[in-house]
C-alpha cells in the first residue's frame, strides 16, 4: 500500500470516528433536555441555552410524547 492510500484510509476511519461521537453528544443533548424540561424548566430557556430553536426542542420532547398542548399525566420520560 502506498503512502496516499493509507492517508485515504486514516480519512475514512476519522470521518466515522466522528460520525460516531455526533451520534453520542446528540444522544446526550436530547438526554439533558429531557432532564431540564423534567425539571420544569421552559422550552425557550433550554433553547436558548443550548443553541438551538424552541422547534428542535419541541423535536426532542416529542419523541417521548411530551407535546406544546401539555402533557396532563406529566413528562413521560421513563
Amino acid at each position: 500500500m502506498t503512502m496516499e492510500n493509507e492517508s485515504l484510509e486514516e480519512a475514512a476511519r476519522a470521518v466515522v470516528d466522528a460520525q460516531e461521537a455526533l451520534h453520542a453528544a446528540r444522544r446526550n443533548l436530547s438526554g439533558a433536555m429531557l432532564a431540564a424540561y423534567a425539571d420544569g424548566e421552559s422550552v425557550s430557556r433550554i433553547a436558548e441555552r443550548t443553541g438551538r430553536s424552541t422547534t428542535d426542542v419541541w423535536n426532542v420532547l416529542a419523541v417521548r410524547g411530551i407535546t406544546r398542548g401539555g402533557n396532563p399525566s406529566g413528562p413521560q420520560l421513563a
